[in-house]
Order: structure tokens, then C-alpha cells, then sequence
């Protein structure tokens, strides 16, 4: 079962939303779904080269109580966390069974200097 104690950072949950502005090109805007209270479950980095920039990918999961709309997100879905005022891309969800909440792996992707 899901410990309500260790729900303790709260979170934005957004959505992409695309329109077009007046010449006729897309405008990316987000959408606030919920603000939501979660668990930082996980938290693991890397560092690559692309393209000879250097850059530093870190994945985190979250556990939030159960929200409908995130069934099957993946990471073409459009949705993202923000926490703090940093931004995390949601790349897939996981119900969690009995417990009734979600897993959501998020990507950070940063340049190094």
C-alpha cells in the first residue's frame, strides 16, 4: 500500500497544448491537469555526447495517487511535471495495482559546460 507520509513534494501536472497563432504557426502553450501531492521514488543520471555537445540526462520516479487522465502516457503523450520550477517530461506511466496510484518516469535533459 502506498505510504501517504512520503507523498511530500507537491507537484504540477500539465498537458501540451498546440495552437496556431495568427500567421498560422503552431504556439506550444501547457495546460495545469492537477496539482498533486507525490513520492520521489527514484533518481538515476547519465552523461553522453551528441552531436559534440556534452549532456546530462536524469530519469526520476514519481508515485501520485491515481489520475485517470495519465492511463497510457507515453512519451510522445505531451505531459510533463514541475516541481520547483524545474521541468520534467513525462515519458511513461505504470498503474500500481491494488495501491491505486501511478509511477511516472520523468526525463531531465541539461547541457554541460
Amino acid at each position: 500500500m502506498a505510504n501517504p507520509s512520503k507523498m511530500d513534494r507537491r507537484i504540477s501536472i500539465e498537458s501540451r497544448v498546440l495552437t496556431q497563432d495568427s500567421s498560422g504557426g503552431n504556439v506550444e502553450t501547457w495546460t495545469l491537469l492537477a496539482n498533486a501531492w507525490a513520492e520521489q521514488v527514484e533518481q538515476r543520471g547519465k552523461e553522453s555526447e551528441t552531436a559534440g555537445a556534452d549532456r546530462a540526462e536524469n530519469e526520476i520516479k514519481w508515485r501520485v495517487r491515481f489520475k485517470s487522465f495519465l492511463v497510457g502516457v507515453t512519451a510522445s503523450s505531451g505531459y510533463r511535471i514541475t516541481y520547483k520550477g524545474e521541468i520534467f517530461n513525462i515519458t511513461h506511466t505504470k498503474r500500481e495495482g491494488r495501491q491505486d496510484t501511478h509511477l511516472l518516469t520523468t526525463i531531465t535533459t541539461e547541457g554541460i559546460s
